[in-house]
């Protein structure tokens, strides 16, 4: 394990090699530029993401719902990683050039053993956390945007298991994070290869304790104020073979006692009961490399995914989401052309919304 770049347990196709580091939380080399600087024992590398690209919705949803069509900077990142005092790692992000989007400092104890603080990924989730520039489809899931509590300001510990005469790999990461109030949240994930010899089949499960405090109605026109359990949990599943890589993944977050307003006329009501989030989704996707000077491969993927909130009588919607699409490498993976067509299947109201991106990538 290695936090200052991604070199730990690397299997599965070149998309994967994200998706089988959850330790790493440091760009790869190959996504910076290293910077000289006059001092002993610190190296400095910057790093940049843009992308930006047209994206039209066709939207059915109701009848006084418009297309939507516009070019837009989707993201774009700016980050600087580096070590210190020899072992010592640190990495700082931005988005869009104006708020931060991670910082972090790590170490490396011990061969299997390293750990980091700071606003990081907490370990939960496959796809949630790989960095933006790694994602294969133009957005995340819906469980992994929602569900996944993705990075959180607290500290992160990773230990391998995997010895070398092992015929598998295990790996394990804990977390605590600052939560609600004087509350802190609890994360982790354990994920490896549990078939003998064979590196491209991964699965993990991951788990995320937290509180959250909301006011509650006892019949009374003064709320009190209560703390309720939310957990989540997740599996994940992983397997390449030939180029062809299938990925999978379940989320649920528990929600206990979660309000449903009732209009009345003189004051609120409320009635409560146990809901959850519930997501999952399947991708499969193809990588032919191809070595033409600059142009380096081209990747189709197909994903299916299904959202399910808690409550539709709050104006929440269940919805499938059908995606296909393709990628186009060039220069590595520095430079992309991606574009994928997803159609929005609304249960609720048995209406669908199409929506096309076309977006430009360039990150070094």
């Amino acid at each position: 394990m290695n936090y200052g770049n991604r070199t730990s347990k690397v299997f599965l196709s070149p998309r994967m090699l994200v998706i089988g580091v959850g330790t790493a939380l440091a760009a790869s080399s190959a996504h910076s530029v290293p910077i000289e600087v006059p001092v002993e024992d610190v190296t400095v590398n910057l790093g940049l993401l843009l992308q930006a690209g047209h994206y039209y919705q066709y939207n059915k949803s109701t009848p006084r719902a418009h297309d939507q069509s516009e070019f837009d900077i989707r993201d774009a990142e700016l980050a600087v990683t580096g070590t210190f005092l020899g072992d010592i790692t640190y990495g700082v992000r931005s988005r869009r050039f104006s708020s931060l989007r991670e910082a972090f400092v790590g170490v490396e104890l011990s061969p299997h053993f390293s750990a980091a603080a700071g606003l990081i990924f907490a370990p939960f989730g496959a796809e949630a956390m790989i960095y933006e520039r790694d994602l294969m489809c133009s957005s995340r899931a819906f469980s992994s945007t929602y569900i996944a509590p993705g990075r959180e300001t607290g500290v992160r510990c990773a230990y391998d298991l995997t010895r070398d005469e092992w015929p598998y790999t295990i790996n394990v990461e804990v977390g605590v994070f600052n939560g609600e109030g004087p509350l802190v949240n609890g994360a982790g994930r354990v994920y490896g290869t549990p078939l003998p010899r064979v590196r491209t089949f991964r699965v993990g499960c991951s788990y995320f304790y937290a509180k959250e405090g909301r006011q509650k109605y006892t019949g009374t026109h003064t709320p009190e104020f209560h703390y309720y359990e939310e957990p989540r949990f997740g599996v994940d599943v992983a397997y390449s073979l030939a180029g062809v890589t299938f990925t999978a993944e379940y989320m649920q977050w528990f929600i206990n006692d979660y309000p449903v307003k009732i209009n009345d006329q003189y004051w609120p009501f409320f009635a409560y009961k146990d809901a959850y989030y519930r997501g999952y989704f399947a991708t499969v996707d193809y990588h032919r490399k191809l070595r033409w000077r600059y142009f380096q491969g081209i990747q189709p993927y197909l994903r299916y995914e299904r959202w399910e909130p808690p409550l539709v009588e709050r104006g929440y919607i269940p919805e499938r989401r059908y995606t296909g699409g393709f990628a186009l490498l060039f220069l590595g993976r520095n430079l992309m052309f991606r574009s994928d067509y997803t159609r929005i299947v609304e249960d609720s109201y048995a209406t669908t919304n199409d929506c096309v991106a076309s977006e430009f990538q360039v990150s070094f």
